[in-house]
Protein backbone atom coordinates (compact mmCIF):
# COMPACT_ATOMS: atom_id res chain seq x y z
CA UNK A 1 0.00 0.00 0.00
CA UNK A 2 1.46 3.63 -0.86
CA UNK A 3 1.83 6.20 1.74
CA UNK A 4 -0.56 8.32 0.64
CA UNK A 5 -2.71 9.46 4.04
CA UNK A 6 -2.31 9.71 7.67
CA UNK A 7 -4.74 6.67 8.68
CA UNK A 8 -4.71 3.21 7.90
CA UNK A 9 -8.32 2.95 6.79
CA UNK A 10 -7.89 5.50 4.16
CA UNK A 11 -4.69 3.42 3.21
CA UNK A 12 -7.07 0.48 2.63
CA UNK A 13 -9.73 2.36 0.83
CA UNK A 14 -7.98 4.22 -1.49
CA UNK A 15 -6.26 0.92 -3.18
CA UNK A 16 -7.25 0.55 -7.14
CA UNK A 17 -8.50 -3.41 -7.37
CA UNK A 18 -10.30 -5.67 -9.53
CA UNK A 19 -11.43 -8.50 -7.15
CA UNK A 20 -11.08 -6.44 -3.91
CA UNK A 21 -9.19 -4.71 -1.34
CA UNK A 22 -8.91 -7.67 0.56
CA UNK A 23 -7.23 -10.00 -1.98
CA UNK A 24 -4.83 -7.63 -3.33
CA UNK A 25 -1.77 -9.30 -4.19
CA UNK A 26 -1.05 -7.81 -7.87
CA UNK A 27 2.06 -6.11 -8.18
CA UNK A 28 1.35 -2.38 -9.91
CA UNK A 29 2.82 0.87 -10.50
CA UNK A 30 3.45 2.94 -6.99
CA UNK A 31 1.07 6.14 -6.97
CA UNK A 32 4.65 8.17 -6.50
CA UNK A 33 6.25 6.62 -9.52
CA UNK A 34 8.11 9.94 -11.32
CA UNK A 35 8.19 8.41 -14.98
CA UNK A 36 11.20 10.60 -16.84
CA UNK A 37 12.77 13.81 -16.19
CA UNK A 38 14.74 16.01 -18.17
CA UNK A 39 16.16 19.18 -16.60
CA UNK A 40 18.85 21.82 -17.86
CA UNK A 41 19.82 25.52 -17.54
CA UNK A 42 22.02 28.23 -19.17
CA UNK A 43 22.96 31.59 -17.46
CA UNK A 44 25.09 34.10 -19.23
CA UNK A 45 26.35 37.02 -17.49
CA UNK A 46 28.18 40.15 -19.29
CA UNK A 47 30.14 43.15 -17.26
CA UNK A 48 30.38 46.28 -18.95
CA UNK A 49 32.20 49.87 -18.67
CA UNK A 50 33.05 48.95 -14.82
CA UNK A 51 29.16 50.31 -14.52
CA UNK A 52 27.31 47.15 -14.31
CA UNK A 53 26.36 43.73 -14.98
CA UNK A 54 23.59 42.23 -17.22
CA UNK A 55 22.38 38.47 -16.20
CA UNK A 56 20.04 36.11 -18.17
CA UNK A 57 19.27 32.54 -17.00
CA UNK A 58 17.17 29.59 -18.09
CA UNK A 59 15.89 26.68 -16.59
CA UNK A 60 13.62 24.15 -18.24
CA UNK A 61 11.50 20.90 -16.22
CA UNK A 62 10.54 18.38 -18.42
CA UNK A 63 8.89 15.17 -17.03
CA UNK A 64 6.55 12.64 -17.20
CA UNK A 65 2.52 13.13 -16.33
CA UNK A 66 1.25 11.91 -13.07
CA UNK A 67 0.12 8.23 -13.19
CA UNK A 68 -3.80 7.37 -12.72
CA UNK A 69 -6.36 4.35 -12.80
CA UNK A 70 -9.24 3.91 -15.03
CA UNK A 71 -12.16 2.88 -12.38
CA UNK A 72 -16.07 2.71 -12.55
CA UNK A 73 -18.45 5.58 -10.92
CA UNK A 74 -20.13 3.31 -8.66
CA UNK A 75 -20.55 4.84 -5.02
CA UNK A 76 -18.82 1.66 -4.28
CA UNK A 77 -22.10 -0.37 -4.75
CA UNK A 78 -20.25 -2.15 -7.52
CA UNK A 79 -18.37 -4.84 -5.00
CA UNK A 80 -20.43 -3.14 -1.99
CA UNK A 81 -16.98 -2.21 -0.14
CA UNK A 82 -17.94 1.17 1.26
CA UNK A 83 -18.06 4.59 -0.46
CA UNK A 84 -14.96 4.84 -2.06
CA UNK A 85 -14.36 4.42 -6.64
CA UNK A 86 -11.57 2.25 -6.88
CA UNK A 87 -12.64 -0.53 -8.88
CA UNK A 88 -10.92 -1.03 -12.27
CA UNK A 89 -12.78 -1.05 -15.04
CA UNK A 90 -13.24 -3.74 -17.52
CA UNK A 91 -12.16 -3.04 -20.98
CA UNK A 92 -14.71 -3.78 -23.53
CA UNK A 93 -13.82 -5.50 -26.58
CA UNK A 94 -17.24 -5.38 -28.42
CA UNK A 95 -20.84 -3.87 -27.40
CA UNK A 96 -21.29 -7.70 -26.27
CA UNK A 97 -18.59 -7.32 -23.39
CA UNK A 98 -20.60 -4.85 -21.97
CA UNK A 99 -24.56 -3.99 -20.99
CA UNK A 100 -24.75 -0.02 -21.21
CA UNK A 101 -28.19 1.20 -20.64
CA UNK A 102 -29.76 4.36 -22.06
CA UNK A 103 -29.60 8.29 -20.01
CA UNK A 104 -31.28 11.10 -20.02
CA UNK A 105 -29.17 14.38 -19.40
CA UNK A 106 -30.45 18.21 -20.18
CA UNK A 107 -33.49 16.82 -21.33
CA UNK A 108 -31.69 14.17 -24.05
CA UNK A 109 -31.86 10.81 -23.75
CA UNK A 110 -28.36 9.28 -25.33
CA UNK A 111 -28.73 5.50 -26.32
CA UNK A 112 -26.88 2.87 -25.50
CA UNK A 113 -25.62 2.56 -29.17
CA UNK A 114 -24.28 5.99 -29.15
CA UNK A 115 -22.58 5.63 -25.83
CA UNK A 116 -21.14 2.65 -27.26
CA UNK A 117 -19.75 4.56 -30.74
CA UNK A 118 -18.38 7.04 -28.56
CA UNK A 119 -16.62 4.71 -25.99
CA UNK A 120 -15.64 2.47 -28.65
CA UNK A 121 -13.65 5.18 -30.09
CA UNK A 122 -12.20 6.77 -26.83
CA UNK A 123 -10.66 3.25 -26.20
CA UNK A 124 -9.35 3.19 -29.72
CA UNK A 125 -7.50 6.28 -29.04
CA UNK A 126 -6.11 5.52 -25.30
CA UNK A 127 -2.71 3.67 -25.81
CA UNK A 128 -3.03 1.52 -22.81
CA UNK A 129 -6.47 0.93 -23.51
CA UNK A 130 -6.65 -0.39 -27.60
CA UNK A 131 -4.16 -2.83 -26.76
CA UNK A 132 -5.48 -4.10 -23.52
CA UNK A 133 -9.72 -4.93 -25.18
CA UNK A 134 -10.88 -8.00 -23.25
CA UNK A 135 -8.77 -7.44 -19.90
CA UNK A 136 -9.46 -5.54 -16.55
CA UNK A 137 -7.04 -2.11 -16.21
CA UNK A 138 -4.37 -2.70 -14.64
CA UNK A 139 -3.15 0.04 -11.66
CA UNK A 140 -1.81 3.23 -12.57
CA UNK A 141 -0.76 1.85 -15.76
CA UNK A 142 -1.49 5.66 -17.50
CA UNK A 143 -0.54 8.99 -17.19
CA UNK A 144 -1.25 12.72 -17.98
CA UNK A 145 0.46 14.46 -20.77
CA UNK A 146 4.12 15.10 -20.94
CA UNK A 147 5.10 18.60 -19.19
CA UNK A 148 7.40 21.04 -20.78
CA UNK A 149 8.13 24.17 -18.47
CA UNK A 150 10.55 26.97 -18.91
CA UNK A 151 11.39 29.64 -16.58
CA UNK A 152 13.36 32.88 -17.30
CA UNK A 153 15.22 35.26 -15.25
CA UNK A 154 16.81 38.42 -15.99
CA UNK A 155 19.21 40.15 -13.77
CA UNK A 156 20.36 44.44 -14.30
CA UNK A 157 23.16 45.33 -11.90
CA UNK A 158 24.00 48.93 -11.07
CA UNK A 159 28.05 49.34 -9.36
CA UNK A 160 27.73 52.16 -6.64
CA UNK A 161 30.98 53.27 -5.51
CA UNK A 162 30.95 54.53 -2.05
CA UNK A 163 34.40 54.88 -0.52
CA UNK A 164 35.93 53.14 -2.74
CA UNK A 165 33.75 49.96 -2.01
CA UNK A 166 31.44 48.63 -5.27
CA UNK A 167 28.07 48.19 -3.52
CA UNK A 168 25.55 46.82 -5.78
CA UNK A 169 21.74 47.98 -6.88
CA UNK A 170 20.47 44.80 -8.36
CA UNK A 171 17.04 44.58 -10.01
CA UNK A 172 15.60 41.26 -10.91
CA UNK A 173 12.75 39.99 -13.15
CA UNK A 174 11.58 36.61 -13.03
CA UNK A 175 9.11 34.50 -15.04
CA UNK A 176 7.55 31.56 -14.21
CA UNK A 177 6.01 29.31 -16.42
CA UNK A 178 7.64 31.33 -19.61
CA UNK A 179 6.65 29.18 -22.14
CA UNK A 180 2.93 29.70 -21.11
CA UNK A 181 3.80 33.39 -21.93
CA UNK A 182 5.56 33.02 -25.26
CA UNK A 183 1.74 30.46 -26.51
CA UNK A 184 -1.01 30.23 -24.49
CA UNK A 185 -0.93 26.52 -25.06
CA UNK A 186 2.50 25.83 -23.83
CA UNK A 187 3.53 25.41 -20.56
CA UNK A 188 0.32 23.18 -19.66
CA UNK A 189 0.89 21.28 -15.93
CA UNK A 190 -2.05 18.59 -15.60
CA UNK A 191 -3.47 16.38 -12.78
CA UNK A 192 -6.56 13.69 -12.46
CA UNK A 193 -8.81 13.88 -9.91
CA UNK A 194 -12.26 12.61 -10.99
CA UNK A 195 -15.27 12.55 -8.83
CA UNK A 196 -12.77 13.49 -5.92
CA UNK A 197 -11.37 10.30 -6.64
CA UNK A 198 -7.25 11.34 -7.00
CA UNK A 199 -5.43 10.05 -9.60
CA UNK A 200 -8.14 7.96 -10.89
CA UNK A 201 -10.46 8.89 -14.26
CA UNK A 202 -14.04 7.74 -14.04
CA UNK A 203 -14.41 5.69 -17.65
CA UNK A 204 -17.99 3.63 -16.82
CA UNK A 205 -20.56 4.87 -14.37
CA UNK A 206 -22.63 2.06 -12.81
CA UNK A 207 -26.06 2.27 -13.53
CA UNK A 208 -27.75 -1.04 -10.93
CA UNK A 209 -28.42 -4.32 -11.91
CA UNK A 210 -30.31 -6.32 -14.41
CA UNK A 211 -33.40 -8.37 -13.53
CA UNK A 212 -31.27 -11.15 -12.77
CA UNK A 213 -29.35 -9.56 -9.46
CA UNK A 214 -26.18 -10.10 -10.76
CA UNK A 215 -25.59 -8.47 -14.48
CA UNK A 216 -24.59 -4.83 -13.85
CA UNK A 217 -25.61 -2.11 -16.21
CA UNK A 218 -23.41 0.64 -17.01
CA UNK A 219 -23.74 4.12 -19.02
CA UNK A 220 -20.53 6.37 -20.84
CA UNK A 221 -21.49 9.45 -19.77
CA UNK A 222 -18.09 11.44 -21.24
CA UNK A 223 -18.75 12.05 -25.10
CA UNK A 224 -16.44 11.30 -27.92
CA UNK A 225 -14.13 14.58 -27.02
CA UNK A 226 -13.46 13.40 -23.10
CA UNK A 227 -10.23 13.28 -21.52
CA UNK A 228 -9.02 11.94 -18.03
CA UNK A 229 -7.25 14.84 -17.23
CA UNK A 230 -7.60 18.52 -16.50
CA UNK A 231 -5.39 21.52 -16.60
CA UNK A 232 -3.75 22.53 -13.70
CA UNK A 233 -4.98 26.81 -13.71
CA UNK A 234 -4.39 27.58 -10.34
CA UNK A 235 -1.42 28.68 -7.50
CA UNK A 236 2.18 29.14 -8.20
CA UNK A 237 2.69 26.03 -9.46
CA UNK A 238 0.54 25.80 -12.73
CA UNK A 239 0.36 26.18 -16.64
CA UNK A 240 -0.14 30.23 -16.28
CA UNK A 241 2.39 32.48 -16.35
CA UNK A 242 3.57 34.76 -13.50
CA UNK A 243 5.97 37.76 -13.06
CA UNK A 244 8.00 38.76 -10.19
CA UNK A 245 9.74 41.84 -9.68
CA UNK A 246 12.63 42.22 -7.31
CA UNK A 247 14.98 45.10 -6.36
CA UNK A 248 18.38 44.19 -3.88
CA UNK A 249 21.05 46.22 -2.35
CA UNK A 250 24.19 44.66 -1.77
CA UNK A 251 27.08 46.31 0.79
CA UNK A 252 30.56 45.44 0.28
Amino acid sequence: YDGTSSQNSSQWRGLHTVNGRNDYQDVARSDFSMGSRVIGSFSYRKEYFNAGASQISIFYNGQSGRVYSYIYDDGGNLTNEDSRERSLVYIPASSTDINLVDYTANGTTVTAAQQWSDLEAFINADPYLSQNKGKYAGRNTNRSPFESVLDLRLLQDFFVDVNGKRNTLQVSLDVFNFTNLINKDWGRRYFVSDGGNFQSAELLRYEGRQADGTTPNFSFRKGSDWQPWNIDDSGLYSSRWQMQLGIRYSFN
